[in-house]
């Protein structure tokens, strides 16, 4: 099952599949580590979205955040 990230709730890992929106959108994303294929446990959505990929916190503007579709981790 797909979604975006600001769907997601806190506690839930998942794993980055594609980046949605304009070349600028996507290299800010690829800059701060959130890149297809990485995954990501999500620590809240609201009033931003906050991400743990590895040993890095990001905290994401929503509208940000709903670009980035992701899946569930398998793990």
């Amino acid at each position: 099952m797909t979604r975006t990230l600001v769907a997601c709730r806190a506690g839930e890992r998942v794993v980055v599949g594609a980046v949605q929106g304009g070349a600028a959108r996507v290299d800010k994303l690829a800059s701060v580590g959130i890149l297809p294929g990485v995954e990501l446990r999500v620590q809240q959505t609201r009033p931003v979205v906050i991400v743990e990929a590895d040993e890095t916190v990001l905290a994401l503007e929503r509208d940000l955040a709903s670009q980035v579709v992701v899946v569930q981790a398998t793990h």
